[in-house]
């Protein structure tokens, strides 16, 4: 393995390991376990659910995972001002 390979690696390795890598990983194995019993069709076309699905699933996951994360991190400043007003 090259070392720009082994760079690439690293970084999606890196990138999986987060928070928000972790629920976009979560987000689309659900979505193409919905999507793989799901057909989509328009227009006189069709494709599988499964890649469009797992993607929408995907993209659920990572806002999800933002959306819990600035929640906690709010509460936690607002305890912080609170504890600050209160000395």
């Amino acid at each position: 393995m090259s070392d720009k390979d082994k760079k690439i690696l690293e970084k999606t390795i890196d990138a999986a390991t987060t928070k928000e890598g972790m629920g976009t990983i979560g987000g689309a194995a659900v979505g193409g376990w919905i999507g793989s019993s799901v057909g989509i069709a328009a227009l006189g076309t069709a494709v599988a659910g499964t890649l469009p699905i797992a993607a929408v699933g995907g993209v659920v996951g990572y806002l999800a995972v933002k959306a819990f994360s600035k929640k906690k991190e709010k509460n936690l400043k607002e305890k912080i001002i609170d504890k600050l007003k209160g000395d």
